[in-house]
Parts: C-alpha cells; sequence; structure tokens
C-alpha cells in the first residue's frame, strides 16, 4: 500500500511551506508540482518575451524539451537550471494560463507520477489528490483568504529580492482561483475525500499538527 500525501489548495494558502514541514517529519520526499508548471512558463518568458500573451504554437514547442524532477527539489530544463526566476512576476502572470493548457497538464502529470511509482511523498498542488495521485493515502485540502496570501506571495518576493505591489499580487491571486477553479481539464476542487483546513491564521504549526496526527491515525487502522 502506498502511504503519498496529497495537500491541495489555491496559490499563496501556504501549502508548499505546510508539505514541507510534513515531509521532513516523515522523512518523505516533497514534491512540489507548481515548480514544473513555473518551469515551462518561465522557459516560454526566455525563449518568447516580447509575446503579447500566451501563443499557444510557441508553448507546444517547448513542451517538447525535458523537465526534470530531481529529489532535492531542484527542477531542471533539458538538464539545465533556468536563469529566470521561478518566482518572477512575469511567470505568475501566465502559470495558470500555461497549466490550463492539456498538453502541459498532461506532461507535468507524467513526471509527478513517475516520481510517486519510486516512493511514497507528499506532493502539492492543486489537482493531486483528484487527478494525479487519487488513490492518495491522505488527501488534504488548504485554504486561506486572498488577502492573507496576497500578503504572503509580497513577502516571499520581498526575500527573493522581487518588487511587488500588494494591489497587483492580490488581483493575479484572484484572476488565478477564478482560471484554476473553471478550467475544465482536472479544475481545483476539494471534495468529500479531502480533510479541509484553513491556513489564514499566521503560523501553520496547527495545520501542520493536524495532517500528522491524521496521518499516523490512519496508519493505525491501516491494513
Amino acid at each position: 500500500m502506498t502511504r503519498d500525501i496529497a495537500i491541495d489548495g489555491p496559490s499563496g494558502s501556504g501549502k508548499t511551506s505546510v508539505g514541507l514541514r510534513v515531509a521532513a517529519e516523515l522523512e518523505l520526499m516533497l514534491v512540489d508540482s507548481g515548480l514544473l508548471y513555473r518551469v515551462f512558463t518561465a522557459a516560454y518568458v526566455e525563449q518568447f518575451p516580447s509575446d503579447d500573451g500566451l501563443q499557444s504554437d510557441h508553448l507546444l514547442g517547448i513542451l517538447k524539451r525535458r523537465v526534470t524532477y530531481e529529489s532535492s527539489g531542484r527542477v531542471l530544463f533539458d538538464g539545465c537550471v533556468l536563469q529566470l526566476s521561478l518566482h518572477d512576476p512575469r511567470v505568475d502572470s501566465l502559470v495558470s494560463p500555461v497549466s490550463a493548457v492539456p498538453r502541459v497538464r498532461e506532461t507535468v502529470n507524467r513526471e509527478l507520477r513517475r516520481i510517486a511509482l519510486l516512493q511514497d511523498v507528499v506532493m502539492v498542488g492543486r489537482d493531486i489528490g483528484t487527478t494525479v495521485l487519487p488513490k492518495a493515502f491522505l488527501k488534504v485540502f488548504i485554504a486561506a483568504e486572498p488577502d492573507v496570501r496576497a500578503r504572503r506571495r509580497v513577502a516571499q518576493l520581498k526575500c527573493q529580492g522581487i518588487a511587488a505591489d500588494y494591489e497587483a499580487v492580490l488581483a493575479n491571486i484572484k484572476e488565478r482561483d477564478a482560471i484554476d477553479s473553471s478550467r475544465e481539464d482536472s479544475p481545483l476542487r476539494c471534495t468529500e475525500e479531502y480533510v479541509r483546513l484553513d491556513n489564514s491564521a499566521d503560523g501553520s504549526d496547527g495545520v501542520v499538527q493536524a495532517i500528522l496526527s491524521e496521518y499516523c491515525r490512519r496508519l493505525e487502522h491501516a491494513v
């Protein structure tokens, strides 16, 4: 029996930070699916900086290149690390439209499932429990208010030396929520199989402990 943990939730909900702590506690590999989508998006921005919006023919050419997720959490594009930051505002503005393309999702999901076949993982994303790992041992949905998520994103960018305007970030988060929840292919949704946790409050200790407790409880009752 696999004992994967699927953690889904909207942008900026803190799911990656939570997943990192849970993975460390359980000595499992953390897989942040968002990094794969960001690598494709960053590669697109690097190669076609003058494009006004997403051009599907350009994107499909990029999908022919190999993307690899290493155990260290580093993601390589054709064996190399991209120069553009994966959290650059230009990447933020395009990552949801790129993620909504079925061919992109198919390519990313193939890599995610390859990793999960090798070992138990804590995998973070938006459709992990519904599409990528539908038989995950534990499915968690992490929510947080948009304004809280926007403040977190601004602070994250500041730490990376990237200037960001709060109102612009908030607008981008709301737009991404709309795209992620309404796309036809694997939309963001919380089904009855998920343990839903709110991470709006500062700090994620309670959320991490809730996940660990539920995981241990299920292990005790596993056949």
